[in-house]
C-alpha cells in the first residue's frame, strides 16, 4: 500500500471540480498517514480524519450534483446513486475503523483510493464531458434540449 499523489491524468476538465478532487485526494492521503502511522497515534487521530473526510466528501458530492443539475446531465440520478452508495459503504466501515483497528483503517485507505480514482476516471469524466460540450456551444445545446417555459442557465 502506497500513498498516491495527484496526477494531471485525473483532471476531468472542469477546473472547480478538479481542484475539489485534488483536495479530496489530499484528505485521503492524510488518512493514509494516520492508517500507516504509529499505532499509538491511530486511535487519537482517526476520528478527526474521518470527520474531515466525511465533511469534505459531502461538500464535494453536493457541488457535483448541483453542476449536473444545472447542465441537465442525463444520468445525474444514477451518478447521485453512486455517491449515496459510496457514503453507505463508508458508513458501514466506520465502526471498525473508529474502534482503533488500524488494519481496518489501512483497508479503508485502499477502498477510498480505488473508489475515488475509478469514479473520477469513469463516472465524473462522462458528466464533465457533457458540461464542457455545453459550455463550448450553449446555443446549440439549448436548441436541441429546450423545453417550453425553461430558461437555460449556463455559466
Amino acid at each position: 500500500m502506497e500513498k498516491v499523489e495527484w496526477q494531471d491524468a485525473y483532471c476531468i476538465g472542469v477546473e472547480e471540480v478538479d481542484l475539489q478532487h485534488k483536495k479530496l485526494l489530499s484528505i485521503v492521503n492524510e488518512f493514509y498517514d494516520v492508517a500507516t502511522g504509529h499505532p499509538a497515534d491511530y486511535p487519537i487521530k482517526v476520528g478527526k480524519c474521518l470527520k474531515k473526510l466525511a465533511d469534505y466528501t459531502h461538500y464535494h458530492f453536493s457541488a457535483e450534483e448541483v453542476l449536473m443539475e444545472r447542465y441537465q446531465f442525463p444520468n445525474r440520478i444514477q451518478h447521485k446513486f453512486e455517491h449515496e452508495n459510496f457514503i453507505s459503504q463508508l458508513g458501514a466501515m466506520v465502526p471498525r475503523i473508529a474502534s482503533g483497528n488500524q488494519e481496518a483503517g489501512q483497508k479503508l485507505y485502499t477502498f477510498l483510493l480505488d473508489w475515488i480514482v475509478n469514479h473520477i476516471a469513469h463516472s465524473d469524466k462522462v458528466w464533465a464531458d457533457h458540461v464542457i460540450t455545453i459550455q463550448e456551444n450553449p446555443e446549440e445545446h439549448y436548441r436541441t434540449y429546450r423545453r417550453p417555459g425553461v430558461i437555460p442557465i449556463f455559466h
